[in-house]
C-alpha cells in the first residue's frame, strides 16, 4: 500500500552519540543508482502508475536490476547506510533491514514521513493529509484517521456493511465481465484489469463515501487527474481550479454523511481544530487503489498456485459466508494478500526526511528505504523469490526482516487493517463465486521459475470457470 498518514505514538529517541556509521557512494555508483534505482521508480509513477512506462518495466524486469545494484553495493561498502547526492539532495539508503526498521520505528522524529518530495507530491490532491503535515496538527490529523478507520480493529464495526457492499459488486463483476446477463453459472468468465479495476473502485466509494457515490466515476476521474499531476511533485505547476472542483464535490458526499459509510463516521468523530475530514478522505481513496493493485496480483498468484486457492477454498468451507469477523479471521486469504504486496509492493519508495543529524542520515537528508529491495533480498529470505503465504504465519515475514507493506513503526499505515479486510473480502467472493481460477493469455506467471521483481498487473487477464 500507500505510505502511512503519519502518527499519535511517541517518537523512539535512541542515544545520539554514536558517531556517524554510514558510507559516501563514488561518483559512478551515485549515477548507476539514479539510473538503475530511482529512475525506474519515478517513471513508472510513485503516485499513480502510468501503464506505459509499467509494460517497459516489467518487460525488462527492472527492479530485478535495481536490487541486484543494491546488493553489490552492500557487499562492496558494507552493511552501513550509504549516502549517494541526487542532484545537490542528499538521499541515504538503508542496506540493512535493521536500519531500514530503525528509520521507521523512529518517525516522526528524527525521521519525519513530511519529506520534501513527498510533500511536493501530495500537495496536489491533499495538501492538508496528516502524512505531510508536521507540527502539532499532525497528531490530531493523525488521530481523526485512526478514530475513523478503527485501526486496532481487525474488523471495522461497519464490516459487515462493507462486505455486502464487496459481494455485490464481485458477483456483478463475474456475471457481466463477458456481456453475460441472464444468469447462467455454466460459463467461464474473464476479467481484466480495467474491468476489475472499475468495480474495485465501486466499491471503494460506497465504503467511503456511500450509495450516493457509487456511479461517481468523475470524482475518481478528477482525483486521478491530480495524481498524474503529483507523480511530477515540484515539476508540475498545481491546478487549483481542479483541486477546488475535486474538493467541492468530495464534500457534497460528505455532507450527506450516509449511514453505514466512513463518511457517517468521519461526521461522528471528535476531532480538533484544523481537522477537516476533506483532507484526509482523499488520502484513503488513493490508498485504496493501490489495493485493488493488491487484490488483482493476489488473484493472480493464486490462479499460478491452485494449491494456495484450494486452502483458501477449504478454510472458507469452516466459516459462515455471512460473517465478517470470518473474513478478518481469514489466515490463508490475509496471508495471500500480504504475499502479493511482499512480492510487489505498491509503495515503491518509503521516503523520510532526518529532521536532525543523526548516526544514520545527516540533518536535512532524505531517507529512502526501497522497498523492493527488502522484501526480495535473497541474502535474507530463503522464499525471496516465490509464493509463500505461509511465511506469514510461521514469523519468517515480518518488519525485523524489512518486509513492510504498510510501512512500520509509530508511521504504519492506519487503514491496514480495513485494507486487508477489503482486499480478503473480494478474494473470499471470488472463490465462492468460481470453481476454479486460472491465468489467460500470455501473461501467465511460472510458478516453477523464480518470480518476476517487477510485475505489470495491468496486461494480466485471468479465467474464472463457474
Amino acid at each position: 500500500m500507500p505510505d502511512s498518514l503519519g502518527s499519535t505514538a511517541r517518537s523512539i529517541r535512541l542515544p545520539q552519540s554514536k558517531p556517524p556509521s554510514r558510507r559516501r557512494a563514488r561518483a559512478v555508483d551515485t549515477a548507476r543508482v539514479c539510473a538503475e534505482v530511482f529512475a525506474p521508480i519515478v517513471a513508472q509513477g510513485v503516485i499513480v502508475r502510468r501503464p506505459g512506462m509499467l509494460k517497459l518495466a516489467g518487460r525488462y524486469d527492472v527492479a530485478r536490476r535495481g536490487n541486484a545494484l543494491m546488493t553489490r553495493l552492500r557487499a562492496e561498502y558494507g552493511p552501513e547506510p550509504l549516502e549517494v547526492n541526487v542532484f545537490g539532495r542528499r538521499v541515504v539508503l538503508p542496506l540493512t533491514a535493521a536500519d531500514a526498521r530503525e528509520v521507521l520505528e523512529r518517525s516522526p522524529n528524527p525521521f519525519t514521513p513530511a519529506n520534501k518530495e513527498k510533500t511536493a507530491a501530495l500537495a496536489h490532491f491533499e495538501p492538508q493529509a496528516s502524512l505531510i503535515t508536521r507540527g502539532p496538527r499532525r497528531a490530531a490529523r493523525r488521530r481523526f484517521s485512526e478514530d475513523v478507520l478503527e485501526t486496532p480493529q481487525a474488523a471495522h464495526h461497519l464490516s459487515g456493511v462493507f462486505l455486502d457492499v464487496i459481494r455485490q459488486d464481485i458477483r456483478a463483476l463475474l456475471a457481466n465481465a463477458n456481456g453475460n446477463t441472464n444468469g447462467s453459472t455454466n460459463t467461464n468468465t474473464t476479467l481484466d484489469w480495467d474491468t476489475f479495476h472499475g468495480r474495485f473502485l465501486r466499491s471503494v466509494r460506497r465504503i467511503v463515501l456511500g450509495e450516493g457515490a457509487a456511479d461517481d466515476t468523475a470524482l475518481t476521474g478528477q482525483l486521478d487527474a491530480l495524481r498524474a499531476d503529483a507523480n511530477w511533485a515540484f515539476a508540475h505547476r498545481r491546478r487549483g481550479g481542479v483541486h477546488d472542483r475535486f474538493t467541492s464535490r468530495l464534500n457534497a458526499h460528505l455532507a450527506r454523511a450516509e449511514p453505514g459509510s466512513l463518511a457517517a463516521c468521519a461526521a461522528n468523530t471528535a476531532r480538533a481544530d484544523g481537522v477537516d475530514p476533506a483532507g484526509q478522505v482523499p488520502h484513503w481513496l488513493f490508498a485504496y487503489d493501490a489495493a485493488a493493485i493488491a487484490a488483482y496480483n493476489a488473484l493472480t498468484l493464486l490462479a499460478a498456485h491452485p494449491a494456495y486457492a484450494d486452502r483458501a477454498r477449504n478454510e472458507q468451507a469452516r466459516r459462515d459466508p455471512a460473517d465478517p469477523q470470518g473474513i478478518a479471521a481469514a489466515q490463508e486469504l490475509r496471508a495471500c494478500v500480504l504475499e502479493s504486496l511482499r512480492l510487489w509492493p505498491t509503495t515503491l519508495v518509503i521516503l523520510r526526511d532526518a529532521t536532525h543529524g543523526d548516526r544514520l542520515a545527516p540533518g536535512g537528508a532524505a531517507v529512502a528505504v526501497i522497498s523492493s529491495f527488502f522484501h526480495r533480498d535473497a541474502q535474507t529470505l530463503e522464499f525471496a523469490d516465490r509464493f509463500a503465504p505461509e511465511a506469514w504465519s510461521n514469523g519468517l515475514a515480518e518488519p525485523a526482516r524489512g518486509i513492510v507493506p504498510f510501512s512500520a513503526g509509530p508511521a504504519a499505515c492506519p487503514g491496514r487493517n480495513l485494507v486487508l479486510f477489503t482486499v480478503s473480502a473480494v478474494l473470499d467472493t471470488v472463490l465462492r463465486e468460481t470453481t476454479e481460477l486460472r491465468p489467460a493469455g500470455h501473461t501467465a506467471l511460472d510458478p516453477g521459475r523464480p518470480l518476476p521483481h517487477t510485475w505489470n498487473h495491468t496486461e494480466v487477464r485471468l479465467t474464472a470457470g463457474r
